[in-house]
């Protein structure tokens, strides 16, 4: 899908040509040399291969998440083609959200499958509620000194826990108190990929709160 129209699987089809060379981490070297090689595997034992990384993803393991995702892309995509009201971004980003929770000791089986019908359900189940990332999670990493969001953002930049593209998303929304929609115009992306940018960053940002509050 490299010529994708929809801004976020062009972004995340751009990061995976930078990721998919990449070694695996040695806890999964067993099963492929490479990330693009471990995506393109799944096929062949998807609910083991796919368990494993989402017991990874559960554990903190970030990159494990982002392998699912992309082996999940296809099929999100043709779920969105097939909803009028709602965008691959927004399919995108409930998966994201829906990774880390996964019910792998009760639902161990057809793991792709579920998936993509809880991806679905909570994509219109998402028209009844508030975005799931609360802007309280974003403030609450200053505590306790209460330090400015942006020079929060700053020391992150600088940590390298995230990008200037992620930190620009996050500050339009939790700096600026800007919807998802009125971020999305302000930095020419969609809505969807405002919310799938900023969840996975709170993501990462919450376990090194103490760091950030010590050099912000």
């Amino acid at each position: 899908m490299p010529h994708h129209p929809d801004p976020c699987i062009r972004s995340l089809n751009a990061e995976w040509v930078r990721l998919g060379p990449l070694p695996v981490p040695d806890a999964w070297r067993s099963q492929a040399r490479t990330l693009g090689e471990l995506v393109a595997g799944i096929p062949d034992d998807p609910d083991a291969r796919l368990g494993g990384l989402l017991r990874h993803h559960a554990a903190g393991d970030e990159l494990a998440g982002r392998v699912v995702l992309q082996a999940m892309l296809g099929k999100l995509v043709r779920l969105a083609a097939l909803d009028a009201r709602h965008g691959v971004g927004e399919y995108v980003t409930e998966c994201w959200l829906l990774l880390v929770d996964y019910p792998l000791d009760r639902r161990p089986s057809r793991i792709a499958a579920n998936l993509a019908m809880d991806t679905r359900r909570a994509v219109r189940v998402a028209d009844e509620r508030r975005p799931s990332v609360d802007v309280a999670q974003l403030t609450e990493l200053s505590a306790p000194v209460r330090l400015d969001v942006s020079r929060v953002l700053r020391a992150a930049t600088r940590l390298g826990l995230i990008d200037r593209d992620a930190g620009a998303c996050l500050y339009a929304v939790y700096g600026l108190g800007l919807h998802s929609h009125e971020a999305a115009l302000h930095l020419r992306i969609s809505p969807a990929l405002v919310r799938w940018r900023n969840a996975r960053s709170i993501r990462r940002l919450a376990p090194h709160a103490s760091t950030l509050v010590a050099v912000a």
